[in-house]
């Protein structure tokens, strides 16, 4: 039997927002045995691999959030929590070492740590839980109930009743970033979501960047560092571009009079291929960039390039031999579109978004959209209306310019979006 533990650490104190889109933190395609015991408390899961031994084996953040980690005395041994926003976190326990991040931002998938019995525990496991404003509450895994709720004893809570333990379960896990699934929804079908899949298999990624060149789609997508090229003309076929060792999830990419461009962060420096030399990577020498976000636009024939160095965004355009400028607007993540002859761009700080225009010197104006991811941003024009996407609790959420920046829910999940518009019609990859 698997002792029970101490949860670790308090709840928010605002009202719960959507429960994010949480997967099972564990490898794409692992299947684990989920179960509880008397005494355990309700709602808490122990997870052991059916495959084999459990030590040592990879733990994966169940969803996005900002991570805490350390040791608890009340008997979880090496813990991590993830803050996932809006009133939601998880908890892992009995983690083999000190997790391998103690603080700042996680991608849903990210590994955090490995199995172990630290702590108060008699054999190799992850105990997880899930809290809802400070309170343990049922894991959904990819969108189903895990079953585990009841431990059966009146003495634990939060049910505190005698009863049946909630039976074992064994889940497969679809957790999988890196080769996190691409999925298309646009505002035509009330944005539901369907898997991007071609002759090749499913298109997977750590970030996504879409353009269109007349009718035709097409979707560029990092993994395991090679940037792939798909496109809606050719069944959404996916192939390798040649590119090679692009870092983190800075992807952007741009339709200039038919030119395809991509632009990645290598070796700290944001390259530029183009459909035009073979998509050979060149290095444009912008460099210290962060490789979590960048941003490409074109306006009268110029290219102009936002990346982030040392939280600030700064602008480089080909005009000016990638000369790198601050812009003075602090952010994490960017995202530039451009109305008329005005740069525009959208960015993330500290949890809330902000708008900053070139015709106003980049004056920052808070648009009053917080809560908000601050791994990833999305904006578009769309006739004039101007759109930022941004992840909330695991959903992508569309604010608009003509409705006062409201922040809506989609219902589009993921980590991380791109949008396209064609033909009036709005499009999220989200992954």
């Amino acid at each position: 039997m698997l002792l029970a533990v101490l949860a670790v650490g308090a709840g928010p104190a605002r009202a719960a927002g959507p429960m994010p889109f949480f997967q099972l933190p564990f490898p794409c395609g692992e299947t684990w045995r989920l179960a509880t015991y008397a005494g355990h408390d309700d709602y808490d899961i122990d997870m052991t691999f059916t495959g084999g031994g459990s030590n040592g084996r990879m733990i994966l953040a169940a969803a996005g959030g900002t991570i805490s980690a350390g040791w608890s005395s009340g008997g979880g041994g090496n813990y991590a929590i993830i803050d996932h926003g809006g009133g939601w976190r998880t908890t892992y326990m009995h983690m083999l070492q000190p997790a391998s991040q103690s603080s700042g931002w996680v991608d849903g998938g990210t590994p955090i740590g490995w199995v172990g019995s630290t702590g108060n525990s008699t054999g190799p496991h992850l105990h997880f839980e899930v809290t809802r404003d400070g309170g343990k509450t049922e894991a959904y895994f990819n969108g189903s109930a895990s079953g585990i709720t009841s431990d059966g004893s009146a003495n634990t809570g939060p049910i505190w009743v005698n009863g049946p333990v909630s039976p074992a379960r064994n889940v497969t896990s679809a957790n999988c970033n890196g080769g996190m699934q691409v999925y298309e929804a646009h505002s035509a079908n009330g944005w539901r979501m369907l898997p991007v899949v071609g002759p090749s298999g499913p298109v997977t990624g750590s970030a996504t960047a879409a353009i269109a060149i007349g009718s035709n789609k097409i979707v560029y997508s990092v993994k395991g560092g090679r940037i792939f090229e798909t496109a809606s003309s050719i069944g959404w076929n996916n192939l390798w571009t040649g590119i090679d060792g692009a870092q983190g999830t800075a992807l952007a990419a741009l339709n200039l009079n038919g030119e395809k461009l991509i632009y990645s962060v290598v070796g700290g420096y944001v390259h530029e291929a183009s459909s035009n030399n073979g998509w050979r990577n060149l290095n444009t020498g912008i460099g210290g960039v962060s490789n979590s976000s960048i941003s490409v636009i074109a306006l009268n024939g110029v290219k102009y390039i936002y990346s982030i160095v040392g939280g600030y965004v700064h602008e480089a355009h080909s005009a000016n031999g990638w000369r790198n400028l601050n812009t003075g607007v602090p952010a994490s993540a960017v995202a530039a579109i451009t109305v008329g002859t005005t740069k525009i761009l959208y960015t993330v700080n500290g949890g809330s978004v902000y708008e900053a225009a070139s015709n106003n010197g980049w004056t920052n104006m808070g648009t009053g959209i917080s809560g908000v991811s601050g791994a990833t941003i999305a904006a578009a024009n769309l006739n004039g209306e101007k759109l930022i996407y941004t992840m909330y609790g695991g959903y992508v959420h569309e604010a608009s310019s003509n409705n006062g920046w409201r922040n809506l829910n989609s219902g589009v999940t993921g980590s991380r979006t791109s949008v396209l518009a064609l033909s009036g019609v709005k499009y999220l990859y989200s992954n």
